[in-house]
């Protein structure tokens, strides 16, 4: 019998099928794969995303936390600067008194009494600078609304801006805090004046005559 009369093989088919199969469960399953990779990847892009937001959250509480400490900070040293400012308040008037009992005595028979005076009124005064107390007597500087307060006006030809031409008492301040303005004289610029005329015209009479 020659090949070409042998019956075709009958396991050919089979093989094919298997073959295809195979194939099939292949793209199947690298189907599955890619969609995990494609899900995990989406997955893992979104926790990347709460990671950032989470330390974004972290950072900026950090922060917040770092500002409210020096806040704190900085209030406790402003309390403890002026903690004593009422108390020390209420002592001014005591060395206004005692400047003022200094200003009246007077006479060889009381000088002992206001040596007295003087003594304790300079004693007081270390005492309330040592807590930072520090004296405002402005005499011919410039007025200042912030520190002076003005409770007399006078016009003065020999100023050009307004000048503190007496203090009628004293103004204080604790640190950097004003407790207490210092009332005050002011004088002011004539209206219209020129500040040098009257002294140049009458330098020109004395020269005429």
């Amino acid at each position: 019998m020659t090949d070409e009369s042998r019956p075709p093989d009958e396991g050919a088919p089979e093989h094919d099928t298997a073959a295809a199969e195979e194939t099939s469960e292949t793209t199947e399953l690298e189907s599955v794969l890619s969609a995990d990779d494609e899900s995990l990847q989406r997955e893992l892009e979104q926790l990347q995303r709460e990671l950032d937001r989470l330390k974004e959250l972290y950072l900026r509480k950090l922060a917040d936390f770092d500002n409210y400490r020096k806040r704190q900070e900085r209030e406790m040293m402003e309390f403890r600067r002026f903690a004593q400012a009422d108390l020390v308040r209420d002592c001014l008037p005591v060395l206004d008194n005692l400047e003022r009992a200094i200003q009246v005595v007077g006479g060889e028979q009381v000088n002992g009494l206001r040596s007295g005076v003087e003594l304790v009124c300079k004693q007081f005064r270390e005492v309330l600078g040592k807590s930072g107390l520090s004296e405002i007597a402005p005499a011919g500087e410039p007025f200042d609304p912030a520190q002076h307060e003005a409770i007399a006006r006078q016009e003065s030809a020999a100023v050009t801006a307004p000048t503190v031409v007496q203090v009628l008492q004293k103004g204080y301040r604790l640190s950097e805090r004003l407790l207490r303005p210092a009332l005050v004289t002011v004088a002011v610029p004539i209206a219209g004046a020129v500040p040098g005329t009257d002294s140049e015209e009458s330098d020109g009479q004395d020269h005429r005559d």
